[in-house]
């Protein structure tokens, strides 16, 4: 949990107010009102041969910002293709550039991984402006492809399983989706309060699609509320064909005393705030409950569990 809510003239301001006063002991940055991305973005940044190219040139770019270090395996896996990725889209003129900023431990590091990259970087002597940049984005482990659009507005905060699987580019820029497949991408299940459907068996074809269909359509309202508060999602909505999935089958193992793993069910998970869960009690997972679920998690009327 972020422990502290900011308020300033009756609305929230920060929900990482203790990483923010933390990083702030002597309260120099008082209400620790968080900085807009293009202050912590900066202005100049080096490309291959050295030079330095400005934000300014960016313009009408999307920019995703690659946090990730040498020493760190999924990172070495990944770079590769998303290198691949990167140049496909160049050589359409695609207006995309990535801007690598470093977790490298030294700029020796820093260098012979660079050296493997196409885009552009941080300078890995400006150490600050990569811990706001991380700080800004809540990054806590690498690899992790932010996303940003030509207005600078969060398009995707972790793109990376996107990219992985896409290696055509035909999703670009990998906004969010109303409903994602659990199995396939989770990376966002660990910052949002989600809704997830587990298909089980002995559930009709089409009771099931209606189910889903009706959590596309809440996701799609959910992203575009979120768009125009230029706040988080509130909820994320997902999806698992059956319990044996890889990371299906993980969330079902820490719950306590599932239910049948061949049952069909809809599952509220707040992982964020404490790692919790709730069954939604029924017979059968129905449209109206996607409704319902979420608005007795709002109201506080669903008992929650701790997730093992």
């Amino acid at each position: 949990s972020s422990g502290i809510n900011a308020e300033y003239g009756g609305s929230i301001i920060t929900k990482d107010g203790r990483s923010m006063v933390d990083g702030d002991p002597t309260g120099a940055d008082f209400p620790w009102v968080p900085p807009a991305v293009k202050d912590v973005l900066g202005n100049a940044f080096v490309n291959k041969d050295g030079e330095t190219v400005t934000l300014a040139e960016l313009e009408g770019h999307h920019i995703a910002i690659y946090f990730s270090a040498h020493w760190c395996p999924p990172c070495r896996s990944f770079t590769p293709n998303l290198a691949k990725t990167y140049n496909k889209l160049k050589e359409k003129g695609v207006k995309f550039e990535i801007i690598f900023a470093s977790s490298d431990k030294n700029e020796e590091g820093f260098k012979e991984y660079y050296g493997e990259m196409p885009w552009l970087a941080v300078p890995y002597a400006d150490r600050e402006r990569k811990q706001k940049l991380s700080q800004k984005f809540g990054v806590t482990g690498i690899p992790c492809l932010v996303i940003l659009g030509p207005d600078l507005e969060v398009v995707n905060g972790n793109a990376r399983n996107r990219v992985s699987s896409d290696p055509d580019a035909a999703e670009y820029p990998w906004g969010a989706k109303p409903l994602i497949d659990l199995d396939e991408d989770p990376s966002n299940i660990n910052d949002y309060v989600s809704l997830l459907f587990i298909k089980g068996e002995g559930m009709d074809d089409g009771a099931a699609k209606a189910v889903m269909d009706k959590m596309t359509s809440s996701g799609e309202q959910y992203i575009e509320k979120a768009k125009a508060s230029k706040d988080d999602q509130e909820f994320m909505f997902f999806y698992s064909n059956g319990a044996s999935g890889k990371v299906t089958s993980s969330v079902l193992e820490a719950m306590e005393n599932p239910a049948s793993a061949d049952k069909p069910m809809l599952v509220v998970l707040d992982i964020p705030e404490g790692g919790k869960y709730c069954v939604i009690e029924c017979d059968m997972p129905t449209p109206d409950l996607v409704d319902s679920a979420l608005a007795d998690y709002k109201a506080g009327k669903l008992t929650m569990q701790q997730l093992c």
